[in-house]
């Protein structure tokens, strides 16, 4: 049976993180079992766009350098990787981890930071949906993967944790071509599977000490709930991390499809502190998942009537800028911008939610159908 760690953290402390992180390595085998000596070591940070750490959106640098702390009287062989959402130029992906406190962390140990969006083809065995993925081909050569995820609610996808994290290994607009490939979540789920069977994390271990709930996740509230998790199988840590939340793990599309492939059985076990003694009142769910006796009858996503009744993305005029982010992003090409507002065209939009993701002021809410409020 899966094992999964939960700890207690009552701030962003590297030593008392440290603590824990040696922790939830001697829980899944230590050192000896995770991280031979010399191997290559690549972690991945959750550094879904630009923002500062208090924002609840970004793996907390302190938890960064909590495992650096851990790793680094092992090997000096360590690199910190991410892609965060939208175009990434090495300048861009600067800009992000300056604002997130990542770099400081990083030349502090002299660690480096891959740049690079180059990508490099992985074949998921025994695919759901893909065939063949590319990524960013700094994951494809690490012998040790270690996967630092970030506790929040999503738009599209109910939650994000440790399996989810792992979109950030494609590289740049290859995210909105995949979005526009697979605009059902159902099948938005299978593709996040596939990434997750063609380079599994060697450990993940998910931040949930300043979380996100409501419309995550970036448009979400901070929340702070003061635990973290970790493991081997991510499908079992967001098992667990849905339990904190108070957020039932079948309103996850990923979860339910892992299942339904056999990546994991729903059965874990938890170590560590007790979870029950820590946990924090339920996460609010965005507005785009939470439950309606109509839409459910219905069937969410399927079927002209729904998809009418389903909430939609909408523009707040007064926070607009006016950047054009969402517009670049769009996968299906449906905003533009003009007059300095952006404004969604619905018809062919698919409700990805990446317009609300990417976008710098939270400018962009969930509309519900009025005929929804009713019910």
């Amino acid at each position: 049976m899966n094992t999964v760690s939960f700890y207690f953290a009552k701030d962003y402390d590297p030593l008392l993180l440290k603590e824990i992180v040696e922790k939830i390595i001697a829980d899944h085998g230590g050192y000896q079992r995770l991280f031979a000596k010399g191997k290559k070591v690549v972690i991945k940070p959750n550094l879904v766009m630009k923002k500062k750490p208090e924002g609840g959106a970004t793996t907390h640098p302190a938890l960064l350098e909590a495992v650096l702390l851990c790793l680094l009287p092992h090997t000096r062989d360590i690199t910190v990787a991410e892609c965060s959402g939208g175009l990434n130029t090495e300048a861009l992906m600067k800009g992000v981890y300056r604002e997130t406190g990542i770099e400081e962390v990083c030349q502090k140990h002299g660690i480096p930071i891959h740049y690079q969006m180059n990508a490099a083809e992985v074949f998921p065995p025994e695919p759901i949906s893909c065939r063949k993925l590319e990524v960013l081909d700094i994951f494809t050569t690490a012998d040790v993967f270690i996967n630092l995820a970030k506790m929040k609610t999503h738009s599209l996808t109910t939650v994000t944790g440790a399996a989810k994290n792992l979109y950030g290994v494609i590289p740049g607009l290859r995210k909105v071509e995949h979005h526009a490939n697979n605009p059902k979540v159902d099948d938005f789920a299978k593709l996040i599977c596939d990434i997750n069977k063609a380079l599994p994390p060697t450990l993940s271990i998910v931040d949930g000490i300043l979380g996100m709930e409501k419309d995550g996740p970036t448009g979400g509230a901070p929340k702070w709930a003061y635990g973290l998790l970790g493991g081997v199988n991510p499908y079992a840590i967001d098992e667990a991390m849905c339990r904190f939340m108070g957020i039932d793990s079948k309103l996850s599309p990923i979860q339910e499809c892992a299942k339904k492939h056999g990546l994991f059985d729903g059965e874990y076990n938890l170590t560590g502190d007790s979870m029950e003694d820590h946990l924090p009142t339920p996460f609010i769910l965005p507005d785009s998942q939470k439950p309606n006796l109509l839409r459910d009858f219905l069937g969410m996503y399927n079927g002209k009537l729904s998809r009418f009744l389903a909430p939609k993305p909408k523009i707040k005029k007064s926070l607009c800028i006016g950047c054009g982010e969402c517009a670049r992003l769009c996968p299906k090409k449906t905003i533009t911008v003009k007059n300095g507002k952006a404004k969604i065209h619905h018809k062919n939009c698919i409700r990805c939610w990446c317009c609300q993701e990417m976008c710098p002021k939270k400018a962009v809410l969930t509309h519900s159908n009025p005929i929804m409020k009713l019910t």
